[in-house]
């Protein structure tokens, strides 16, 4: 019952709160609006114009800056400014922080601060006098501030950038628009402007949006390039800006700058030719009449004769005379067009034209080169002759210019079609001198485009032919060319005729101390693959092994299991007068076959021991002393052995059986046996088959092994049936084996002889049987009588005898078939003995 009678109370008690606050917030509202209408009243209705007497002014100086790009002093100031009354009251007041910059144009380091600082107290009356110290020190910091000395650091990201005191504002773009349909001055004046302003890249984005300022600049440079190389220059440095950035690259090719810069590259080689004569004097024929060309150039009204390349618009004349460009300007003019120039005057103009030329046409071409990242792009200049142009530029004196030349020819020789130009075009011939330049990278950059070009084996033959060999070697001692030119020397080891030419110069000895000379586990690739091709010759074999070279590379090879080293090693043991340097190393051979179980590093240890014919070794010793035998002949047996271990195996046995007790010890090892089977199972491979024929050969020599060949196994057998074989070298071997058999054992002998006559003679014997064959079946068949009657011979059609012998190739075919003539010379008739075709059966 109490709980009941509380309920409304407490409800009644919330209510008044809220009531409460309700009326608060209208209240703290209206107090609100009634100060503002306070304000408005005082501001518009108080103070009415009439009551308004006076303006005061009162500007308080604060402190003193230094400009951050410019010569001048920045001061800090505030701006106080009142509206007074009648009665002196301040009817309305605001203040404002200003800043004046006082600009010190002929501030220099021999500028006197304290002379300076009183003229600026004399000019400013917002800097007190007593101030005059702090001004002088003002002035002296700015006179010792490092500035840098081409103006604003292009890369640091601000907007302003100054031009001959100038500051280049993006706000002020649509003034220097303007400038642009302006005579010529103003508009190499604005095309400084806007080339400052592209090349600060956050301002790139607002430009390639403004097609106005685009629009200008390409109408400009595509009516107006010739008249003056400063104009051009700036015009397409601009456009570069835009190519340096691949998402800009559409704002470049909408505009066909690219194809305008072909252009303009093109006019310029020819005004170079031309200024070329002009300064050697030398007179070239004109098309125009004797009479015309008796008139001096001096003589030709001027109002008649235009300075520009373009000699439709004789009007250009007004905007050029008088302009400070004006020896940049003229296209086709000669270069003392003005006056009579002395020698010496013409040579530095002739200097100075060049020099602007050739920053013309750097700009040009590295744009070119930015845009060349687009195959499509880069086959549209290779169609306009791109090579040639390059090819011209390589000619030139310019170091920086020759260094472009040959990285955008680098680029371009990737594909095969500019490289085959290249070499129409002679440009190897012009790289030999790069090479002698003093600039490291010019050098480097000419090395990588030869390594580009050497992969073409008759530009590896020019390169000989140009002398370039001698050149990359001495460029091989200077450790920042090193790698490309051991690619350069690689690539012409490809050729056994260059490989020749290394012997007559340092390459070999230095290459091979600079791989001992390596501190790492594994040498470089290229460098060792350019030593296992070089050491193929034996002059340069020899050098590699003398000096204690050979110990020095058996060691280290030996160390690290290098099988690249040991393969180089086995090529230098392929030539007589190396071999007996591998004496003393028999024995670490021997043992790295039988312990090492890098499987390339021991075929190459195989293939050394196999080149090692020499009569003092002792291969039966060396065989049971590193227990050699059945480490080899369980390679023979072995299901898993590679072809290539195979083969290096049997032709180790193939020298070891040249010593008699070597040969005995293979034969009671079971290794013709062995070897038989490999036959069976690698009849198809060659190299393989001639190899075992040539260690039976070798055992066939000795009389122990020859009986045991002969009666114990059936190598014999084998031989006869290689008889066959299409492998001229087979068929030889097999028959001088066979002639060693046929004089040890008469019965082998008679077994070879008819053998040896049903191989000559299959074809005939085949013949014949299949002749009786058909002689048999057409019996039947109509034939003449036994004698020819009259009429027969009335209607027979006998041919005329010049008819058949009109042919005589045809009819010794048709003898070949029918068996009658002599085999053929590749029959393996002709390697037969005469003695083996004396037969009686």
């Amino acid at each position: 019952m109490t709980l009941q009678n509380d309920i409304p109370l407490v409800f009644i008690y919330c209510m008044l709160i809220l009531i409460i606050n309700v009326l608060s917030v209208l209240l703290s509202l209206l107090l609100i609006v009634l100060y503002f209408i306070y304000i408005i009243y005082k501001l518009f209705i108080n103070m009415d114009p009439e009551n308004a007497k006076f303006l005061r002014t009162n500007r308080k100086p604060g402190t003193l800056d230094v400009h951050p790009t410019l010569n001048a002093i920045v001061l800090n100031y505030e701006l106080e400014v009142e509206i007074l009354g009648d009665d002196d009251s301040v009817l309305y007041g605001e203040k404002q922080s200003l800043k004046k910059i006082i600009e010190l144009p002929m501030l220099n380091t021999r500028t006197d601060c304290n002379a300076l600082a009183r003229e600026v107290l004399g000019h400013c009356d917002l800097i007190h006098p007593s101030r005059l110290v702090e001004v002088e020190q003002t002035i002296y910091y700015l006179k010792k501030r490092k500035r840098p000395q081409n103006g604003p650091d292009e890369n640091s990201g601000k907007n302003t950038p100054v031009v001959n005191g100038d500051v280049i504002n993006i706000n002020f773009l649509n003034e220097y628009i303007e400038l642009l349909y302006e005579d010529l001055p103003d508009k190499i004046k604005a095309s400084q402007y806007i080339l400052q302003l592209a090349k600060v890249s956050e301002n790139l984005e607002s430009l390639a949006r403004n097609e106005t300022v685009l629009s200008a600049l390409a109408r400009v440079l595509r009516e107006d390039w010739k008249r003056s190389i400063a104009l051009s220059t700036n015009l397409i440095f601009t456009f570069f800006c835009f190519s340096s950035h691949t998402c800009f690259h559409p704002v470049v090719l909408h505009y066909k700058i690219g194809s305008l810069c072909m252009d303009i590259i093109e006019f310029e080689m020819r005004r170079f030719e031309e200024w070329k004569c002009d300064i050697e004097d030398v007179k070239r024929p004109y098309p125009t009449s004797v009479s015309m060309t008796e008139i001096h150039k001096s003589r030709i009204p001027e109002a008649v004769r235009p300075k520009s390349g373009n000699f439709s618009d004789v009007t250009i004349k007004t905007s050029m005379e008088g302009s400070i460009y004006d020896d940049l300007t003229n296209s086709t003019d000669s270069i003392d067009e003005k006056k009579q120039l002395s020698s010496e005057e013409r040579q530095k103009r002739y200097r100075t034209l060049i020099r602007k030329q050739e920053q013309l046409l750097r700009v040009a071409f590295y744009l070119l080169l930015n845009m060349a990242e687009d195959p499509i792009v880069e086959e549209k200049m290779t169609k306009r002759n791109i090579v040639v142009l390059l090819e011209k530029a390589l000619d030139r004196e310019n170091t920086d210019l020759q260094a472009l030349a040959v990285t955008f020819l680098k680029k371009l020789s990737i594909m095969q079609t500019n490289k085959d130009e290249m070499a129409e075009r002679n440009v190897l011939e012009r790289l030999p001198k790069l090479l002698e330049s003093n600039n490291a990278d010019l050098v480097h950059l000419t090395l990588k485009l030869m390594f580009n070009l050497s992969f073409d084996e008759d530009l590896r033959a020019k390169m000989l032919k140009n002398g370039c060999l001698p050149k990359f070697v001495s460029l091989l001692r200077d450790d920042r060319h090193q790698d490309i030119v051991i690619k350069l020397l690689y690539h012409l080891s490809y050729d056994e005729d260059i490989i020749v030419h290394f012997a007559y110069t340092d390459c070999v000895s230095l290459i091979t101390d600079m791989l001992l000379l390596s501190i790492a586990d594994q040498v470089d690739q290229v460098m060792v693959a350019l030593c296992i091709n070089l050491a193929i010759h034996p002059t340069n074999a020899q050098q590699m092994a003398d000096n204690s070279r050979l110990q020095s590379l058996m060691t280290r090879a030996f160390r690290f299991e290098d099988e690249l080293l040991m393969k180089m090693i086995h090529n230098i043991s392929e030539h007589d007068i190396t071999r007996s340097s591998f004496i003393e190393f028999v024995g670490d051979l021997a043992k790295a076959v039988t312990e090492s179980r890098k499987e390339n590093f021991v075929l190459e240890c195989l293939g050394v021991l196999s080149n090692l014919c020499l009569p003092d070794l002792d291969w039966c010793e060396i065989f049971k002393h590193f227990n050699m035998i059945p480490k080899l002949k369980g390679a023979l047996t072995s299901n898993n052995s590679e072809a290539d271990l195979l083969l290096r195996v049997i032709v180790l046995f193939g020298t070891a059986a040249y010593d008699e007790s070597c040969a005995r010890l293979l034969c009671n090892a079971n290794v013709v046996e062995a070897c038989i089977d490999l036959l069976k199972a690698y009849q198809e491979d060659d190299e393989m088959v001639l190899q075992i024929i040539y260690l039976f050969y070798v055992m066939l020599y000795h009389n122990d092994t020859t009986d045991f060949i002969i009666n114990k196994t059936e190598a014999p057998a084998y031989l006869v049936d290689l008889l066959l074989d299409n492998n001229k070298a087979v068929r030889k071997l097999c028959n001088t084996c066979l002639n060693v058999i046929m004089e040890r054992n008469a019965e082998w002998g008679e077994r070879i002889r008819i053998e040896r006559f049903r191989t000559h003679n299959n074809q005939w014997l085949e013949m014949v049987d299949s002749h009786q064959l058909q002689r048999e079946e057409e019996e039947e068949d109509t034939a003449l009588p036994p004698y020819l009657n009259i009429e027969y011979l009335s209607t027979a059609t006998v041919p005329p005898l010049s008819e058949t012998l009109d042919d005589p190739e045809e009819s010794n075919e048709n003898a070949i078939e029918n068996g009658y003539l002599e085999m053929p010379e590749d029959s393996v008739l002709k390697e037969y003995e005469m003695e083996c075709l004396d037969l009686s059966i």
